[in-house]
């Protein structure tokens, strides 16, 4: 396969038409990897993804991954490939774009917007980058994430949508807030540094404020649900909703899902929030169960425990430039138990196990 895909490539490559519909896991593994070492090439993905899903529907094809328990019916492959193919050359002209896409045009619920409409960087597992935004904010990225910016970003606003992990260094714009849009909630700012971190697969998701001032709006309020100063986080647990005005779930009398507490420092007062972001992957007085999330998105490794007690051992660290080798040897020596790497999967057991 070519290094890079043209748009006309796209649309007729039985692979990506897979990958469109999610039909195959090894396509939809291939794409999902071509993007992360292409981040480049995401909007004439979108774009194609686009032409694909916009053709089938006018087919009156449903797409799998709307309802992915069902059943696919297909086009027969030659007579697809020959729509795509005619679709891409005349999205080459423009006017396929134009018909199918235009401002006002009635799309299916689920269908991404348009390609020309926003930027998407990404994060592999083990990758951290940095983002200069057209305001000349900041951005960095760790590791497993993606922020999605508006093309008008900049000009008519200043809106983000993060998924993952990322330190912002926001430039001053009164007339222009700054804001974060996460999952329940928005971070809306003036000027101020502050880091977010929001991972789809966690339960809690947390805004600490390094330095400014940012405001939280819960995603269905229209007022200011907290106001952060500095050295202060919001930490919202996900798995609860909704969250009334004194972040107790509501329907519920003793379940308090959201908070506003003070941010963490070890001993050497290092900011525990923020510590990635300076390459140091930071642990004080944490569960080894806690720490492996941690571990597999810092290493890019699956991490297995063998023997359900060795969750429970605690451990304060501070690594840089360790290997996932190194970083095993030195918890070792404060807990005794017995680490096996076989490829990206590290499997822990208590030392006297026999397995």
């Amino acid at each position: 396969m070519p290094d890079r895909f043209e748009l006309e490539q796209l649309v007729i490559d039985d692979s990506f038409i897979s990958y469109c519909f999610r039909r195959n896991e090894a396509d939809i593994l291939f794409w999902e990897n071509y993007l992360r070492q292409h981040p480049e090439e995401a909007a004439t993905m979108a774009e194609a993804r686009e032409l694909v899903m916009g053709i089938t529907l006018m087919l009156q094809q449903e797409p799998a991954e709307e309802n992915p328990a069902a059943p696919v019916v297909p086009l027969r492959a030659g007579s697809l490939k020959k729509i795509m193919a005619i679709a891409a050359s005349v999205v080459l002209v423009g006017a396929a774009a134009f018909f199918l896409f235009k401002p006002g045009t009635t799309t299916a619920p689920g269908i991404a917007q348009a390609a020309e409409e926003q930027l998407v960087y990404l994060t592999a597992m083990a990758e951290k980058k940095t983002v200069r935004l057209p305001d000349s904010s900041t951005v960095i990225l760790n590791a497993g994430s993606k922020l999605t910016v508006n093309k008008a970003f900049g000009r008519e606003n200043r809106s983000v949508c993060l998924k993952g992990e990322a330190l912002f260094q926001v430039e001053p714009n009164a007339g222009l807030p700054f804001i974060v849009k996460v999952e329940g909630y928005d971070v809306k700012v003036l000027g101020t540094v502050f880091n977010v971190k929001a991972y789809p697969e966690e339960k809690k998701s947390e805004t600490s404020l390094i330095s400014g001032k940012v405001e939280i709006y819960l995603r269905h309020g229209v007022t200011a649900y907290k106001v952060l100063k500095p050295r202060e986080k919001f930490v919202i647990r996900k798995d609860i909703r909704p969250v009334d005005a004194a972040g107790e779930a509501k329907n519920s009398k003793s379940a308090r899902v959201a908070d506003v507490l003070p941010l963490s420092y070890n001993r050497k007062n290092v900011n525990l929030e923020t510590a990635w972001s300076e390459n140091r992957l930071v642990f004080e007085d944490e569960a080894f169960g806690e720490m492996r999330v941690k571990l597999e998105r810092w290493f890019d490794v699956n991490i297995v425990f063998e023997d359900q007690m060795i969750e429970q051992y605690r451990f304060t660290a501070t690594f840089e430039k360790e290997n996932i080798v190194q970083v095993m040897k030195a918890l070792q020596a404060s807990y005794p138990f017995t680490c096996r790497i076989e490829g990206k999967t590290v499997k822990i057991s208590h030392q006297h196990s026999r397995r």
